[in-house]
């Protein structure tokens, strides 16, 4: 089962239900495209922060292979540890850039794929929004088991007495 982070949009006029509903659930992955393609994923992903460290990072490799005589092989090395670093944080890298924006985590979902998931946030997300709109009539509170007042309870159990 993956996970998925639920991330809803900043508040708006639109209201909490129109928010929910333009949803965005990213998985909690590894980001295949990101391992293979690096650089074009992050320009492809409006990840222009992160590409510009990318280039840096890529450009200076590069730079001392030419003129300080690092080894092919460690360049090489370097760039795959560089690949396999954007391919497990690709998601995240979204996820944070959204978070800047305003956006919110609302929820994390298990599931096995994107539909389902899509489905488990919505099951739960949207009857606590409509609920939450429902005005209820006040109820008379629920019968005490003890008239005296409230008796103190220890560890876990609620009755003050008895096992």
């Amino acid at each position: 089962m993956a996970f998925y982070q639920a991330l809803i949009p900043p508040p708006d006029a639109g209201g909490l239900r129109e928010e929910i509903e333009q949803a965005r659930l990213l998985p909690e992955s590894f980001t295949w495209p990101a391992l293979i393609f690096g650089g074009v994923w992050l320009l492809f992903k409006r990840l222009w922060l992160a590409f510009i460290v990318y280039a840096l990072v890529w450009g200076g490799l590069i730079y001392l292979q030419r003129q300080i005589g690092f080894s092919f092989l460690a360049v090489m090395l370097s760039h795959t540890a560089l690949a396999v670093f954007l391919g497990l944080e690709g998601q995240n890298l979204i996820a944070r850039k959204l978070l800047r924006k305003g956006w919110r985590l609302v929820d994390v979902v298990e599931a096995p794929d994107l539909s389902s998931a899509e489905r488990r946030f919505f099951e739960r997300a949207l009857p606590a929004v409509t609920s939450s709109r429902v005005v209820e009539a006040p109820s008379a509170p629920a019968p005490t088991r003890f008239a005296a007042g409230p008796a103190p309870v220890i560890g876990l159990f609620p009755e003050a007495n008895g096992r």
